[in-house]
C-alpha cells in the first residue's frame, strides 16, 4: 500500500497484504497456463480451470482496491484541482473520501445481501457463488479502512494559514 505508512505493525500487514495479492495473481497464472497446457497439448482439459480463475480474480480485483487507493493508481481527472490552493484541495479530497465511503458502504451491503441470498454453485468446482460475492463486500471493507486512516491523515495535516494582503 502506501510506502509512508512502513513502521511496526502496519509494515507487516502491508506486507502480508501485498503477498496475498502476489499469491493470487502467480495462482491464476499458474493455472491458466497448466491449463492452456493440458487442454491444447495433452488434449485433456482441466473443467474447473475457469470457474477457478474467475473466482481468484475477482477476489484479486477487490482486495486490490485499497492497494489502488493508497499509491492514487485509481483514475482520475485533474480538472479542478490544479487551481485549487492546499486548503481548498484539503476539502475537497475529505469531501471526496467521505462520499467514497458512502458509496463504499452502499454497495459493501447490498454485496453482503446479494451473497447471504445466493443459492447458485459453481457447477465444475462446486463452491457457491457466495464465495465469489462475498469478495466485494470485504474489498470494500478494506477501501473503506483506507480511506479511515487517510482521512485520521488529513485531519492531522495543518491548515494553511491564510495570509492577508
Amino acid at each position: 500500500m502506501s510506502e509512508r505508512a512502513t513502521s511496526g505493525g502496519l509494515a507487516v500487514l502491508i506486507g502480508i497484504y501485498r503477498a496475498v495479492l502476489a499469491a493470487l495473481l502467480i495462482a491464476i497464472t499458474l493455472l491458466i497456463a497448466v491449463a492452456v497446457f493440458f487442454r491444447y497439448g495433452l488434449g485433456a482439459p482441466i473443467l474447473y480451470s475457469y470457474e477457478l480463475a474467475s473466482l481468484l480474480f475477482v477476489w484479486l480485483v477487490f482486495l486490490s482496491l485499497a492497494g489502488g487507493a493508497a499509491q492514487a493508481a485509481h483514475l482520475g481527472a485533474d480538472v479542478l484541482t490544479p487551481y485549487l490552493g492546499p486548503a481548498a484541495l484539503r476539502l475537497l479530497q475529505i469531501a471526496a473520501h467521505i462520499l467514497s465511503l458512502a458509496v463504499l458502504a452502499y454497495i459493501s451491503w447490498y454485496a453482503w445481501v446479494l451473497t447471504g441470498r445466493t443459492r447458485v454453485e459453481m457447477p465444475t468446482i462446486g463452491l457457491s457463488m457466495a464465495w465469489m460475492y462475498a469478495a466485494v463486500p470485504v474489498g470494500c471493507g478494506l477501501y473503506m479502512g483506507w480511506i479511515v486512516y487517510d482521512l485520521s491523515r488529513l485531519a492531522r495535516v495543518p491548515a494553511p494559514a491564510v495570509v492577508e494582503a
